[in-house]
């Protein structure tokens, strides 16, 4: 049974590597955007790096890229945010207002969108 799992997995995370993520073309408010920007730098980019490359977070664990052009869609990026992930992402739920989070989210969209042609 694990070895099915594992395999399932797997084949869906290859499914999944070899296209954007649908929610990555979406178009975004410019504003929102902006906003994103200036509250990524605030609180994201100490773990995930300016330039969202990822690295070392600030419990040691490792923070990973949000540089990817796939992986979950916007509805589960919130609420990793929201709730945090793993040991070493907190949760922003008591920092940040749902909408702002939305508008980080809509600004690491805007980096992936932008480099769908590298």
């Amino acid at each position: 049974m694990k070895r099915l799992f594992a395999l399932t997995l797997l084949t869906g995370l290859v499914a999944c590597s070899t296209s954007a993520s649908p929610d990555v073309t979406r178009v975004r408010d410019p504003g929102s955007i902006a906003a994103g920007s200036a509250l990524y730098g605030a609180n994201c980019a100490r773990c995930h790096g300016a330039d969202l490359a990822g690295g070392r977070g600030e419990s040691g664990g490792f923070a990973p890229s949000l540089a990817a052009k796939v992986g979950p869609g916007d509805a589960v990026l919130l609420e990793i945010v929201k709730r945090g992930a793993g040991m070493g992402m907190p949760s922003f739920a008591t920092q940040l207002e749902e909408s702002a989070i939305v508008s980080i989210i809509d600004y690491v969209r805007s980096v992936q969108a932008e480099r769908l042609d590298e």
